[in-house]
């Protein structure tokens, strides 16, 4: 039994657990966004999508302090580890806790609807209400789920002091109303993250956009489907609400620690694109310096002959055999080694959508070869 004047838990198995992957999501979530923000920034593209995710992942920072907070005081540790104080103030945490998430969780997914919004200006109108629909549907949740939840109990403190709802003092709804809340909290996450995984991949399948950069985008959104595996797995731990006596602390903990994974995959997912972008343009920079290092790396190539400016140039003597040969000189202007095909998350107003040109110069030269025999002197003699 714990102790009666204990003020906090061991941090030991799964509490410690849960604070250091919540930890490690919220620092590449971070990173994620902060690069995002400054290639949008860097771009002079920052929009409205952009400012929801910086504020979503503010409240993900506080609602991730809210959860280590509630982990030191008992969320995630069974009622053994607990005294009633713990088990008060566990309680009073998670429900602050739970309120600030579904606010993070909203703004994140309204982030990449209004996204989609923009890619599907110019789409088919089932595709425009779809994608309306499902930022429609991102807000009805947050307010069933946050409403619901302040008014669960009244006044609020009565979700964790009881001995309000002892004396009459409080009023509290059934348990069977808390579980509802929470299905439907949970039912409609996992629809707006099918939704938020899917949608893109319509949207962008018939466009006019290379298969690569394709399965990039949908290699992207594989990463995000993971968001939808860690709400379907907490959904079985709802119903612990029915045996408030049986550990409901050690099973909340799998709550908040499969919803913390979730908001971190969501921010980190949604700012994918842009660290890639970071990544190419570091790796561009790095290519131009070395082929700026190397100023006989390109050579002319001649179809019907070799390389010409280069080191091989010595072994193409002969290769017009007859004065009335032609030959045709390609010459391409390019700027830097490395692939030229750069995928960004901003690519659908920058011309992902090709139109089948592809941008360059191009300049092809037609010529005769005639052929003059030059006499050759022995040794020893001279041309005078």
């Amino acid at each position: 039994m714990a102790d009666a004047n204990a003020r906090s838990v061991p941090l030991e198995g799964f509490p410690l657990a849960i604070i250091l992957i919540s930890l490690v999501f919220l620092f590449f979530a971070i990173f994620s966004v902060a690069v995002r923000t400054y290639i949008r920034l860097t771009d002079k593209v920052f929009g409205l999508d952009d400012a929801l995710m910086l504020a979503g992942l503010f409240v993900y920072i506080i609602d991730t302090s809210l959860a280590v907070r509630g982990v030191t005081v008992g969320i995630g540790s069974k009622n053994d580890r607990l005294n009633s104080w713990l088990q008060a103030e566990a309680q009073k945490f998670y429900i602050i806790w739970i309120t600030i998430y579904v606010i993070g969780v909203a703004l994140i997914k309204s982030s990449v609807c209004t996204t989609l919004v923009r890619i599907a200006a110019k789409a088919h109108r089932v595709m425009r209400i779809a994608v309306w629909g499902l930022l429609g549907l991102t807000w009805a949740s947050f307010c069933v789920t946050f409403f619901g939840i302040l008014t669960f109990c009244r006044p609020v403190e009565a979700n964790w002091n009881t001995a309000l709802v002892t004396e009459g003092k409080a009023t509290c709804a059934s348990t069977e109303t808390l579980i509802g809340i929470s299905h439907t909290n949970t039912g409609t996450s996992i629809a707006t993250d099918f939704g938020c995984m899917v949608l893109p991949g319509l949207l962008l399948w018939k466009t006019q956009m290379r298969t690569r950069a394709k399965l990039r985008v949908f290699g992207l959104l594989s990463v995000a489907s993971v968001a939808s595996l860690t709400t379907i797995a907490r959904a079985p731990f709802i119903s612990r609400y029915k045996e408030p006596t049986d550990n409901l602390m050690y099973y909340i903990g799998f709550i908040v620690f499969l919803s913390s994974i979730e908001t971190g995959i969501g921010c980190i997912a949604a700012s994918l694109p842009s660290v890639r972008g970071l990544y190419l343009r570091i790796r561009g920079k790095q290519d131009t310096q070395k082929s700026a290092s190397t100023p006989n790396a390109k050579s002319l190539v001649t179809i019907g002959g070799g390389i010409a400016g280069g080191h091989n140039s010595s072994g193409n003597r002969g290769a017009f055999a007859k004065s009335t040969d032609r030959a045709t000189t390609t010459a391409c202007v390019g700027g830097g080694a490395g692939d030229w095909e750069r995928l960004h998350d901003d690519d659908s107003d920058k011309g992902i959508l090709l139109d089948g040109r592809s941008a360059g110069i191009r300049a092809d030269y037609s010529y005769s070869v005639e052929l003059e025999p030059v006499k050759r002197n022995r040794p020893g003699t001279s041309d005078y």
